[in-house]
């Protein structure tokens, strides 16, 4: 039997005894009543000297304070000026709105950026304004934060003016584009000021809460538009309340006349103690004629879509239509566009601001940038006339000059190194087109004979003694020279020197590849190399040719007027007038009326149109692509007309210049002459003929 052992259990331990609380003795309770009522008596004591204070030593001060009166100064916005076409067709003016202003030292940053969201405004944009103020020490001026602000968001702020301090809303103009996108980048558009902007002369005088112009007429005839804002002032109150003339604030902050008899006072009604009119902006009318954009614009789009369609990236373009004659601007659109409504009111809310991220992307092709008025691209074979007016020019050629191209390899004069090819030997269709043969100058041109214009540029460096005689003859027509458009953003392009070459492989960090010899020049004479021109350059270039040698100043600014009268006709002066032989243009003249006719290389372009136009064709290459391009008018008309249009990114051969730069230049002329798009037409498209033809 197994026994199991006894659990011996534990025996409980006595619990700890709590010793007892003390009984609170007479004396500590004493002690206690004697503390509390010393701090009583010590707030009371306080409370009644500060009474005393402000009511004895102060009371005067403060009651003449109430009843104090100080200014206050409400702006009266002033309209900025209205833009027209041509015709008086408005392209922008202004609509009623409310814009909200704060004076960013009398409101925290933590309030500032709440205000923005109440009001519609995007907050980082706004609190970048707000630290700016104090960064440039402007922070005592009024600073826009919404223009256009939402009525349900200015109610709620002014419910509470306490809790945003230095707030102000005034009723004021706001800028409205009737037409939407079209002519975008002509006209630009306007937003508030910059700190930045503010230190520039283009600004100078203006506030804190100015809304100006920011890109195309917008901003480059800002003074004129902008006029001038008036101000009303007025008496107020220690509240903020209009004072009656005549009368005063009381002891109990009552209006009272001269004998101390309270008023009765409709603050609406009281008239302001000084009044400053604003003075409107002065009125812009444009050379532009908007039915001629209308197609401008279509076509371009047009182009653009033949060449996606042809597999191409088509990435953008550009067209210009311009009187070769006074410079003045007929039609000029780039692509892709923009919306200039988008800024008014400011970029705010999570779709703007996620639009204008992807306007400003590589993804949309940067809308923003006007390539109309932007040298960014080769001119390729629009560039030959001007080798050749530089071989006419300097005497190595005349009207009976001719190459003979065999397919032989083509090198310059007493080397035996490189091959250069025209562009018939490097097509897929060079089995059919044959060799250029034996070809003068006009023939060169019809043709786009690459060898003949090598051997130009060749005869040219053999005879000159400067090594930059060819690329300063080219300057001579504006290439790699602002044309003084007045459109804010133009740029220079490039037209490659010797010194020129130095500085570019320098910033490019490749010194050693800066070699400049006769090659470059057969490159550049033929509009590629390292040149880069604008279509509005060629398109000035080619009106020298078209009037004799006069360097017209292109522009879109037609008249200024105020109350409807002109005040100033804008009629720039031309930039030069070339000492260049008037039958040396007719021989570009002639070559270009070739390239449209049979056996020219638009010959197809315009097959059926009843228009006899002059052109020239070209298809640059690019690191990206190719770019296309086609200039061209018709002699005789009363309202003479040369277009250009540029395609980034186009095909090259029979998908290049003449499927998609060549047929907008054909259906833009056509449209403006009034002539219907021929059943013939080997692209046509969906526009019409303007209603009212240019002429």
């Amino acid at each position: 039997m197994i026994r199991l052992p006894v659990r011996e259990e534990k025996k409980a331990r006595p619990a700890k005894k709590r010793p007892d609380t003390p009984p609170i003795t007479k004396g500590n309770m004493q002690v206690r009543v004697v503390s509390f009522a010393i701090i009583v008596a010590v707030v009371f004591v306080v409370l009644a000297a500060r009474l005393w204070y402000l009511q004895v030593l102060t009371g005067n001060e403060y009651s003449v304070a109430a009843r104090a009166t100080q200014t206050l100064e409400v702006k009266d916005p002033a309209q900025r000026g209205v833009i027209r076409d041509r015709d008086g067709e408005v392209l922008a003016n202004n609509v009623p709105g409310l814009n909200v202003t704060v004076t960013p030292a009398n409101i925290t940053r933590e309030k500032v950026g709440e205000l923005a969201k109440i009001v519609g405004a995007e907050p980082k944009t706004v609190l970048n304004s707000y630290d700016s103020a104090f960064d440039w020490g402007t922070q005592y001026s009024p600073m826009l934060v919404k223009e256009n602000a939402d009525r349900n968001g200015v109610t709620y702020v002014m419910e509470r003016t306490e809790e945003f301090p230095g707030v102000v809303v005034n009723d004021d103009y706001v800028r409205n584009y009737p037409a939407g996108d079209l002519a975008a980048h002509i006209l630009g558009y306007t937003g508030a000021i910059t700190q930045e902007e503010l230190k520039q002369n283009t600004f100078e005088g203006l506030s804190n809460d100015s809304v100006v112009g920011k890109s195309g007429v917008e901003l480059y005839y800002e003074k004129v538009l902008r006029g001038e804002a008036g101000e009303q002032v007025y008496k107020v109150d220690a509240l903020g309340r209009i004072v009656p003339d005549g009368s005063r604030v009381d002891s109990l902050g009552r209006f009272v006349d001269e004998n101390g008899e309270p008023m009765a006072v409709d603050p609406s009604k009281e008239l302001p103690d000084r009044v400053e009119d604003p003075v409107p902006g002065q009125d812009l009318n444009l050379t532009i004629d908007l039915d001629l954009q209308r197609v401008a614009e279509a076509e371009l789009d047009a182009a653009i879509e033949r060449a996606q369609g042809a597999g191409y990236a088509g990435t953008g373009g550009a067209a210009v239509a311009i009187d070769p004659t006074n410079g003045e601007i007929l039609a000029l659109a780039s692509r892709p566009n923009f919306d200039p409504q988008l800024f008014v009111g400011g970029i705010s809310g999570t779709r703007e601001t996620r639009t204008f991220e992807y306007l400003n992307s590589e993804a949309a092709s940067y809308p923003f940038s006007n390539r109309a008025i932007t040298g960014g691209q080769p001119a390729a074979s629009t560039f030959k006339p001007f080798t050749g007016l530089a071989g006419l020019y300097l005497g190595v050629i005349d009207a009976y000059t001719t190459y003979t191209d065999t397919g032989e390899c083509w090198q310059p004069t007493g080397s035996d190194w490189g091959c250069w090819q025209s562009w018939r030997q490097n097509s897929p269709n060079y089995e059919y087109l044959g060799d250029h043969g034996t070809q003068n100058f006009v023939e060169a041109i019809k043709d786009s004979n690459d060898k003949f214009f090598y051997q130009v540029a060749d005869w040219i460096w053999q005879a000159a003694d400067d090594e930059n005689w060819l690329p300063h003859f080219y300057e001579r027509f504006g290439f790699g020279h602002l044309t003084g458009v007045d459109l804010a953003g133009e740029t220079a392009g490039r037209v490659p020197t010797r010194a020129g070459e130095k500085e570019l492989y320098a910033a490019m960090g490749k010194p050693e590849e800066a070699y400049w010899s006769v090659g470059d020049w057969v490159n550049l004479s033929i509009g590629q190399g390292d040149l880069l021109v604008s279509p509005i350059q060629l398109a000035r270039a080619y009106a020298a040719v078209y009037n004799g040698g006069t360097l017209v100043t292109p522009h879109v600014g037609g008249e200024i007027r105020q109350d409807g009268k002109v005040v100033k006709q804008i009629s720039p002066e031309p930039a030069d007038q070339l000492d260049i032989e008037y039958y040396h243009f007719e021989q570009v003249k002639e070559g270009m009326r070739g390239v449209t006719s049979d056996g020219g290389t638009a010959e197809s372009v315009f097959k059926g149109s009843k228009l006899a136009v002059l052109g020239k064709s070209g298809t640059g290459e690019t690191p990206k692509g190719y770019v296309n391009w086609f200039v061209g008018w018709v002699e005789g008309q009363e309202q003479p007309m040369i277009v250009v249009t540029m395609i980034e990114n186009g095909g090259a051969f029979q998908t290049g210049s003449e499927m998609t730069a060549g047929p907008a230049v054909r259906h833009i002329i056509e449209a403006a002459y009034g002539v219907n798009q021929s059943p013939e037409d080997p692209h046509p498209t969906y526009t019409k003929p303007l209603s009212e033809p240019l002429d």
